[in-house]
Order: C-alpha cells, then sequence, then structure tokens
C-alpha cells in the first residue's frame, strides 16, 4: 500500500478522478501546497506543488507529480536531489501558453495599449503604424513544447520562424531552421520577434543580460514566457536595452509577486502579466495535467516507467 498526499487544491470531479485511479490506496487531500511536515510523515507519493521545504522532511517519500512544467525550484535544493522521483506536467500547457503569446504579440504590433490608454484619457486619436508578423523573421529560443506550440501557431501569420535549443539535429517540420545556443549572437540582430521559452537552469540564468539584449534588432518585439531569472531585472530597468525594443512583454520575473512599489511597473514599452499564462486558468491545461498525472499515478502504484522524470541535474525531463 501507498499513502498519497494531494497538495494541489483540486475540485471534486477531479478527487474522484484521483480515488479511481488510486485504487485501494490510501488518499489524503491537503488542498494547500504549504503542506505540514508532520503531514508527509508516512507518505510515498505527492500530487502538486507542495512546499520544497516540507518535501525535505519526508522520510517515505519516493514520487511526486509536479504540475508545473518547470521544476527549478526543486532542482536547486541539494536537499531534494536524489531524495524521490519527480515527474513534470511538461507538454501540458503549450495551447494555453501559445495562444497568449500570439496574443499579446498582436496587442504589441497593433498598438492596442495606446488605443487603451486613449480610451482612458477621451482622446481620438492615431497612434501611428502598426505592424504584422507577415514576412517577419521570428526567432523561438527554447524548442520545447512552448516553442514549438508558439511556432505553429504563428505560422498562418506567414513570418519565417528559426528555433534555438541546446543541441544540434534535424529541424522538425514547425520550424524554417534550427540553430543551437552558441549562435544567439549572431542571431538576435536580424529577428524582428524573439520569443523567449526557456527552463530555469544553471544555463539560461541571466542569460539575457544587458549585453544579450543591446544585441538585439532595434524595434524588435521581446516575449519572455519561460523563466523570469533568464532576464536580470536589472536589464528591464536598463533604458538602453528597453528602449531598442518596439515592445516588451514579460509573463516571468525574477522577483515575483513583484512588490507595488517596484520601478519595473513604470517602465515604458513593458507589459507585465503575473505569471498566470501557464496557470490552470484553460479548461484544456488543467485537463491534460490531471490525465498525466492520473497516468503516472497509476504507473506508480503499478511499478510501471513514469512520463516526463525530471533529471535533478539538468533540470530538464529525461
Amino acid at each position: 500500500m501507498k499513502k498519497i498526499l494531494v497538495a494541489e487544491p483540486m475540485n471534486e470531479a477531479e478527487q474522484a478522478q484521483i480515488l479511481d485511479a488510486a485504487g485501494d490506496n490510501p488518499v489524503v487531500f491537503a488542498q494547500d501546497l504549504n503542506v505540514d511536515p508532520i503531514m508527509l510523515q508516512d507518505v510515498q507519493a505527492v500530487i502538486g506543488n507542495a512546499n520544497p521545504a516540507a518535501l525535505e522532511q519526508a522520510p517515505n517519500l519516493e514520487w511526486v507529480q509536479l504540475l508545473s512544467s518547470g521544476a527549478d525550484v526543486y532542482a536547486a535544493r541539494p536537499g531534494l536531489k536524489g531524495k524521490f522521483t519527480a515527474t513534470t506536467a511538461t507538454g501540458c500547457y503549450g495551447t494555453g501558453i501559445s495562444e497568449y503569446m500570439v496574443g499579446m504579440l498582436m496587442l504589441m504590433m497593433k498598438k492596442i495599449p495606446q488605443y487603451l490608454d486613449f480610451q482612458r484619457e477621451a482622446v481620438w486619436g492615431d497612434a501611428g503604424d502598426v505592424y504584422s508578423p507577415m514576412g517577419k523573421r521570428v526567432l523561438i529560443v527554447g524548442t520545447g513544447n512552448l516553442g514549438t506550440e508558439f511556432a505553429k501557431r504563428i505560422r498562418p501569420f506567414g513570418p519565417e520562424i528559426i528555433g534555438v535549443r541546446r543541441r544540434a539535429g534535424s529541424c522538425p517540420p514547425e520550424y524554417d531552421r534550427m540553430c543551437v545556443m552558441e549562435d544567439l549572437p549572431a542571431l538576435l540582430p536580424e529577428a524582428d520577434i524573439i520569443a523567449l521559452c526557456l527552463p530555469g537552469t544553471a544555463e539560461t540564468y541571466h542569460l539575457f543580460d544587458a549585453e544579450m539584449l543591446t544585441r538585439c534588432k532595434p524595434g524588435a518585439y521581446l516575449m519572455n514566457v519561460g523563466r523570469g531569472t533568464v532576464i536580470p531585472t536589472e536589464a528591464l530597468l536598463d533604458e538602453r536595452v528597453t528602449a531598442r525594443f518596439a515592445g516588451i512583454w514579460v509573463d516571468v520575473l525574477e522577483t515575483e509577486p513583484l512588490p507595488q512599489n517596484h520601478p519595473l511597473w513604470k517602465v515604458q514599452n513593458l507589459i507585465i502579466t503575473p505569471h498566470i499564462t501557464g496557470y490552470w486558468h484553460l479548461d484544456i491545461t488543467r485537463r491534460n495535467a490531471m490525465e498525466r498525472s492520473m497516468r503516472n499515478l497509476k504507473a506508480f502504484l503499478n511499478n510501471e516507467p513514469l512520463e516526463c522524470v525530471l533529471d535533478w541535474e539538468t533540470g530538464y525531463c529525461k
């Protein structure tokens, strides 16, 4: 018998799914990510992104199903490495996040924020020229599920799509060309749209610092939906950086939540959303994550291979 603790808040239908998949194994619905370590003393499995500090104090833990794509918060803690098998929800968020990416890109290119400002100020104004992805060069840095789903959705607008990933290999059909990370300095000056879809790892930490961002083409559009640590906060506060872009949108930041008095809120050309694109707001996302979790729960209970197992050393799924 394995005892399963569910940290993520679940509705009645989801709780029923978990109970059905668990069979005769006991399930505790904590409904709180800040799990009391006492509750974990006799638990072998956790579903949900429970507090990492609490997981370090779980002596019998064998498996954790994270409901996020990223696992950097867990992989970065020495006390967790190798303590249990972790699986992620990588691949479950592509639809929701990529739709936001297309929407936010079009919002910036069509100058919608300016027109919303005009409306609030009761101004019948003209913000000037607008732009289209057609004929532009899109650079997608990080060609996992998020990057590839964005490539699929931006393709009908008619851009050239270049992917950038860690290792060389064949070019998937969603891209016109595939490059490696070492090519970034040469690619950035030619890219009209730059989409950062990178995980949070030692290799991606502050990768897009001020020096890298000043290599970008003047008038380009920049989006970050991967991890906030990819762009240092200081770079977004550097006017030399922000002024060269036609628009910047970030859904992730180094500091989350961003304090009310933080100067980033006032930066011109910068749109901030509070890390909401990858949450469970979309029914498809929630369903995908639940289906992945239930497959892994059944596999765990039957000693079968798990999907999307975390490599503790790289921070990526194996």
